[in-house]
């Protein structure tokens, strides 16, 4: 977990971080600007946690077992339980997910991360390479 001070930061403070982190944030057109400024501000755990909050709620959205997320992602129960009390509360993050979720870039994106490889206990072979083919044929034809 990442560190913060113990003495905190007054409201009024925050609410003008908040608007200074949102101005340079959202100014940002390219992705590879988007990537450079990322790798300068945050550190490599808190990019990590970022990116796995991000793919719980996603993942969560799809009706995806607690277990199997916990098994990909190397969280634990009880953060995939916060995230999903969030999200049936109607928070932002539910929106903007829902916006990007039919996406195909992405579909393509989790159905690689789960995919398991062919000679893995407990997977069917045959469905395995298949699976392995068609995800190699939409990475080469786009379809």
């Amino acid at each position: 977990m990442t560190r913060i001070s113990k003495y905190r930061v007054e409201d009024k403070v925050l609410k003008k971080l908040y608007s200074l982190m949102f101005e340079v944030i959202s100014n940002m057109s390219k992705k590879e600007r988007f990537e450079g400024i990322m790798y300068e501000l945050l550190s490599p755990t808190e990019k990590i946690m970022i990116a796995k909050r991000v793919a719980i709620v996603y993942l969560l959205m799809k009706d995806i077992n607690y277990l199997i997320i916990s098994d990909v992602l190397k969280v634990s129960s009880r953060t995939i339980a916060k995230f999903h009390a969030m999200i049936t509360e109607g928070k932002e993050i539910k929106n903007i997910i829902e916006s990007v979720a039919g996406n195909d870039r992405i579909k393509d994106f989790f159905e690689e991360l789960f995919f398991r490889e062919p000679g893995t206990y407990g997977i069917d072979w045959k469905s395995a390479w298949r699976q392995k083919f068609e995800i190699e044929r939409k990475k080469q034809r786009g379809i």
